[in-house]
């Protein structure tokens, strides 16, 4: 036995206290103190492309196995088990990706997926279900490997489980864990496990990464099926059993996570796909479904009222003025006060941060991409000053004053500006799934509340699903943030600008008194004159 040093130790030890729990195996490997340099000499970082890592057996014994593993960028084993193997360890020299899975009733779900760090020592027991790799962000990594039995076997590993979503069966194996393996390299089938939608999309997604490495010309095809409009039901169905179906808020805070992860997953193997992953502008791809998830639902239920309560209440005629929409997004809200009011097309104009909402905009208004924080009033001035859906605390929030204050230098004497706002409290409202008509898209989002250098906000991770094109489409929208103003606070900045200042729920209309801290809706409209 040629090994180094840390190696032949453990093999010693194994010989002689003979292991029966993974627990035992654990401890040995850390008190080893065996390093990457130790098994480095066993890499093979020059396996095949169509094998999913490099794998070396570096000794036998009469009852266990040493290997190491090989793990280039992209690398990743298929799900399995570890066939005969009673007890077992795992160090990892790298930063790995790595998942256990729950396996019952002929069922496959994913447990947990987490990144292990660098030195970690894995337990493998008869019951794991599992599936590391690298995740192609990280450099190539090794890992050593000891699967054993109480009783002397001829294979540890033999007749381990492979389980394959794409094919429905169970494949034993004596080899490696592998995505797509040949017949020849199958020992036998079974019929295979059902999964939930989280696991079998990142299977999926795993198979056809590894299909593109190998070259494999099969691979288009197998990206469409992924991505086919069908699992958009699969996905609204998993939906179901970890969120609560009246409030839409998450159930399942793992099974959540796991989702989560396995969609940003998909998002970006997307983006690459369409070579969309350096689009910078962030509202990219959302701009296109915004109106069907957020615009349409909140101008219904209560933006078209609040506008006809300030025209009505404050006897505001639309047409007899010029409005600046400030944070115009799509249009959409603008569109309805054109048609509405019967307003020309130089009577109203928006201006947003975002490339992609001004071009849907235009198709509707007039509209150009432009910041609130650097109009100047020497240019021109405007009679009204309208702002939906919270634009304002989407600023930076050092800068609300300012924004405010620019807000009325823009307005001639006597003129108005209307806008919403959230209050503080407003993620009580907040729902983590927000479908859109016929379930054609559908958004997840996660609120928290942050703190930041004295300042609280709303951060809001979102993604969105569409199949509005016959392909289902996923795309990471990123994690926006929302300053909660106190109510009190946004009121103060207003009266220091404008004469008159009204603040009303955005929903049922009911006046907030100044010592109102929230409202029912969580949601508010200022109205002030200049």
């Amino acid at each position: 036995m040629n090994l180094p040093k840390a190696l032949t130790e453990i093999v010693d030890v194994l010989e002689k206290e003979k292991p029966t729990k993974p627990s035992q195996i654990v401890s040995i490997v850390k008190r080893s103190g065996v390093t990457k340099e130790d098994v480095l000499p066993y890499a093979d970082f020059d396996h095949p492309a169509a094998d999913s890592y490099g794998r070396k057996m570096i000794y036998k014994g009469a009852n266990y196995e040493i290997m190491v593993m090989s793990w280039n960028p992209g690398d990743f084993s298929a799900i399995h088990d570890h066939g005969y193997t009673m007890w077992g360890a795992v160090k990892i020299f790298g930063r790995a990706e790595h998942a256990t899975f729950r396996w019952e009733d002929e069922h496959l779900s994913t447990l947990a997926r987490w990144m292990v760090k660098e030195g970690d020592v894995l337990g493998v027991g008869h019951s794991l279900v599992h599936q590391m790799g690298n995740n192609g962000a990280e450099a190539p990594f090794v890992s050593l490997h000891i699967y054993g039995h109480i009783d002397p076997q001829e294979n540890i590993t033999g007749e381990a489980r492979i389980f394959d979503l794409h094919a429905k069966e169970i494949q034993r194996v004596n080899g490696g864990a592998f995505f797509n393996l040949k017949e020849p390299q199958i020992v036998k089938k079974q019929e295979g496990p059902t999964a939930d939608f989280a696991t079998e999309l990142r299977f999926h997604l795993e198979s056809y990464k590894r299909m593109l490495k190998a070259g494999d010309m099969t691979s288009e095809g197998y990206y469409q099926l992924i991505f086919h409009p069908e699992h958009m039901t699969s996905l609204l169905e998993h939906l179901e059993e970890i969120t609560d179906p009246e409030t839409l808020k998450v159930s399942n805070s793992m099974q959540w996570k796991i989702l989560k992860r396995e969609l940003r997953e998909a998002a970006t193997v997307q983006a690459l796909h369409d070579g969309a992953e350096h689009q910078a502008d962030t509202f990219h791809q959302y701009a296109e479904v915004y109106d069907r998830l957020i615009g349409h639902a909140c101008l219904d239920s209560f933006m078209e009222r609040y506008i006809a309560f300030f025209a009505s209440h404050y006897g505001v005629d639309f047409r007899k003025h010029h409005t600046l929409s400030i944070g115009c997004g799509t249009g959409l809200v603008e569109q309805r006060i054109m048609e509405k009011y019967d307003l020309s097309g130089d009577q109203l104009y928006g201006i947003d941060i975002s490339e992609s909402m001004i071009r849907e905009a235009k198709k509707r208004i007039s509209a150009d991409v432009g910041d609130l924080l650097t109009l100047d009033p020497a240019v021109r001035k405007w009679d009204l000053a309208y702002s939906g859906l919270n634009v304002f605390q989407y600023l930076p929030h050092d800068r609300l004053e300012e924004a405010i204050r620019r807000t009325a230098d823009i307005l001639n004497e006597g003129g108005w500006f209307l806008g919403d706002f959230i209050t503080p409290d407003h993620i009580r409202w907040y729902p983590n799934v927000m479908p859109g008509p016929k379930n054609q898209v559908i958004s997840l989002r996660t609120p928290e509340l942050i703190e930041e250098n004295g300042a609280s906000f709303q951060q809001s991770e979102i993604i969105n699903v569409n199949i509005l094109d016959g392909k289902m489409h996923v795309h990471y929208a990123g994690k926006h943030k929302r300053f909660l103003a106190p109510v009190f606070r946004i009121r103060n900045y207003f009266e220091k600008y404008f004469t008159q200042v009204d603040l009303y729920d955005a929903v049922d209309l009911k006046p907030i008194v100044e010592t109102d801290d929230s409202c029912l809706s969580t949601r508010y409209i200022v109205v002030a004159r200049r």
